[in-house]
């Protein structure tokens, strides 16, 4: 424990002073910060207007007047995408998946006011945010940190100065691992700390029910992965002949694992599973409304077929006599029909996403980036399963307030009296505000088994590399 110790403050002594960690360090901070600012700003200014926006559109629906149901399911509302407060952390998908959507009958509106839209393309580099900083920026700190953390002792000669003394190749190691670790630590304990302080003030938010879970969880996740850089550009210096060696292959790991395998995952996702434009999704869903999900039942067979079933069904002779408006049952029949039409497409179109991901989940158990990044949008809500359960909440809402609609037509008015029956605030107010919540991490993290195994079995190779290592490697170059 003592040579332990002595290993770790001669490391940092060193690190010290060099003031190589001190600038780098100092570079790091200051990109965590602006980007935790930053992300806060947005934060506050986003769920300001979206809870601003939301109360506005709240009243216009309560506040419509008295008009025909079926024209208050037409005129609408709208329902925002609510930030949580981890999205100041890691932006994920928000700025490509939408902030609102527009709720009326019949159509299924997609989302609006991407904020992708207002960038160049070069937003698919990612914006800066402080998960961006500490996946990408800090294993560059890493590598200029320890590539020379054995060289530079072999070059010296120290190296074999020290094994001559007794002490261990592992201790060696363990202690220029524990002093890089403590280092980095230092450098973004203020940044920790910011953070802890920002979710522990939307510890009452109800978007996110486990914020102390998800925090612990990131924390977590972000020091294996950052402790694996810390490993492995040890191990590649302990291996390495010289200093410029090491940081060359430290270099190349960086930019492959971080830039190139990722970018052309991307692409190679969307060639391999293409999505339809939008135009053709709506295209095929409207075909479909018209001829029927067989293509040998159109609407107005379907209605026709309808008619006879409730007739028959009432023992009457025409839908005047039946003893509610048969055209609110006939609106909500093609309202229902339209969904199940909608459901089968769009469970198409979840099947091309969930492939898409699945690529990337398997391509994350070769690199710890993509498993980082993954959990990282997951635990803060922004991630592709979250926006997919958010999606389906509201297409939920959306149906019930439709149904809720034709069904007081259908019992309140009569047929063929389109424009003379109005219902008013009394119906509006059965129609509840629209509200969301997460799905709970332990409930989203099974969707995230690869990404959790690729940690676990990087930390074993970095540990069966540094075991074969101690027995094999010599204290010289020669």
């Amino acid at each position: 424990m003592r040579q332990l110790f002595f290993i770790v403050r001669k490391e940092i002594v060193i690190a010290f002073r060099e003031k190589l960690i001190v600038s780098l360090g100092v570079i790091l901070l200051l990109l965590l910060g602006l980007a935790l600012y930053a992300g806060y700003i947005s934060y506050v200014q986003q769920r300001q207007t979206i809870t601003h926006t939301q109360q506005e559109k709240r009243q216009e629906w309560l506040n419509q007047g008295d008009k025909h149901p079926h024209i208050a399911a037409h005129y609408g509302t709208f329902v925002f995408k609510p930030k949580t407060i981890l999205s100041l952390f890691d932006f994920g998908l928000d700025s490509y998946t939408g902030t609102s959507v527009y709720l009326e009958a019949h159509f299924q509106h997609e989302f609006m006011f991407r904020p992708a839209q207002d960038h160049s393309s070069m937003i698919r580099f990612g914006e800066l945010s402080s998960a961006l900083v500490l996946q990408v920026l800090a294993p560059l700190l890493i590598i200029f940190l320890a590539f020379a953390s054995f060289t530079r002792e072999r070059e010296s000669g120290t190296l074999k100065l020290l094994l001559s003394q007794g002490i261990s190749l592992r201790t060696l190691v363990s202690g220029k691992v524990i002093a890089y670790s403590l280092m980095l630590g230092l450098i973004v304990w203020p940044f920790v700390v910011g953070i802890l302080i920002i979710s522990a003030a939307g510890i009452q938010q109800a978007t996110i029910p486990d914020i102390a879970l998800r925090v612990a969880l990131l924390a977590l996740i972000y020091g294996v992965y950052l402790l694996l850089f810390i490993a492995f550009s040890v191990w590649v210096s302990l291996h390495s002949s010289t200093g410029r060696n090491a940081l060359l292959v430290l270099l190349t790991c960086w930019i492959f694992f971080v830039i190139l395998m990722p970018k052309t995952l991307a692409n190679l996702s969307e060639s391999f599973y293409t999505l339809p434009s939008m135009r053709e999704f709506k295209a095929q869903i409207q075909k479909d409304k018209l001829k029927g999900l067989d293509g040998k039942t159109p609407r107005s067979v379907r209605i026709v077929n309808l008619e006879k079933e409730y007739l028959e069904k009432y023992g009457v002779d025409s839908v005047q006599q039946l003893p509610f408006n048969f055209e609110g049952v006939r609106m909500q029949e093609g309202e229902e029909y339209g969904n199940k039409i909608y459901d089968h497409h769009v469970e198409k179109l979840h099947k091309i996403f969930h492939k898409q991901n699945r690529l990337s989940s398997i391509a994350s158990l070769f690199n710890p980036y993509l498993a980082v990044q993954h959990l990282s949008m997951a635990l803060s809500g922004t991630d592709m399963h979250t926006f997919l359960h958010f999606e389906e909440k509201v297409e939920g809402y959306r149906r019930e307030m439709v149904r809720k609609m034709n069904k007081d037509m259908a019992e309140n008015s009569r047929y063929g009296e389109f424009y003379g029956y109005k219902a008013g605030n009394d119906l509006w107010q059965k129609i509840e505000n629209f509200t969301y919540q997460t799905p709970a991490t332990l409930d989203l993290l099974p969707q995230y088994r690869m990404e959790i195994v690729s940690l676990l079995l990087w930390g074993a190779l970095v540990l069966v590399l540094f075991n074969s290592s101690n027995r094999k490697i010599k204290p010289t170059n020669g």
